[in-house]
């Protein structure tokens, strides 16, 4: 009977260090994505297509695709 027990003391204790790791590894990573500096997306006048504002063309008051990537032009 100390046998079971032992043995059911030791699987207790491996699920609770795995659980520990994976909690700890899951705060890492949302710690990285909270870290992590996302460029402002705009909206494309001529297709609707969402893209970074780095890689868009100021058009009026608006913006579009650059030279080739616009599916409507």
């Amino acid at each position: 009977m100390s046998k079971i027990i032992a043995w059911l003391v030791l699987i207790f204790i491996v699920l609770l260090a795995l659980r520990l790791i994976n909690a700890r590894k899951a705060r890492s990573r949302q710690q990285q994505t909270t870290n992590s500096t996302a460029a402002p997306m705009v909206r494309c006048d001529r297709c609707g297509v969402f893209l970074p504002r780095s890689d868009a063309l100021a058009v009026g008051p608006g913006f579009t695709c650059a030279d080739g990537q616009c599916s409507k032009h």
